[in-house]
């Protein structure tokens, strides 16, 4: 909903039904283990020493156009598969990147792609100039599901398909 602008599918609804069982399909038979060589539980990104309160925002302008445009483009629309990071197709001000530190931390380590070389200071700059440009507002009442969609699609099963389940057909 944040990052995506998106809206939640209603509970129950047929998407979120269909999220869970895909989900649930994708892991049967199958052991949910830690990713030895990337761990990617709560402090996969970790924080930067570096304060947000010391960047600054010309020399990230700098940064980005030399390090970042040539797949986010100058005006940051996105080129290609390359998202947009900032203007009305970017993530919005209620998404974690919208936050200048929780950004750097990640460009840190993961931008540019496959060549994460960017040092703290340069993450902070840089994300202190993107975050300065125009964004989509964050509603969360604009993303949410109206109150009679709520359960739309969860409606019991007929017992019929309630012992077709249970004989594994």
């Amino acid at each position: 909903m944040r990052s995506c602008n998106g809206t939640r599918p209603p509970l129950g609804s047929r998407p979120s039904v269909a999220i869970a069982a895909w989900i649930t399909w994708l892991s049967k038979y199958t052991l949910i283990r830690m990713n030895s060589k990337r761990p990617a539980g709560p402090n996969a990104v970790p924080k930067l020493s570096v304060e947000a309160s010391s960047a600054d925002q010309e020399r990230g302008a700098r940064l980005y156009a030399d390090r970042c445009s040539s797949c986010h483009a100058g005006n940051g629309a996105g080129i290609d598969e390359n998202p947009p990071v900032w203007g009305a197709m970017s993530y919005n001000q209620g998404a974690g990147f919208a936050n200048d530190a929780q950004l750097a931390a990640w460009l840190k380590v993961a931008m540019p792609l496959d060549e994460a070389t960017l040092t703290e200071k340069d993450a902070i700059d840089i994300a202190a100039y993107v975050n300065s440009h125009e964004r989509p507002v964050f509603r969360l009442d604009e993303h949410l599901p109206k109150a009679e969609q709520l359960g739309e699609y969860n409606a019991e099963p007929e017992p019929s398909t309630l012992q077709n389940q249970r004989d594994g057909e």
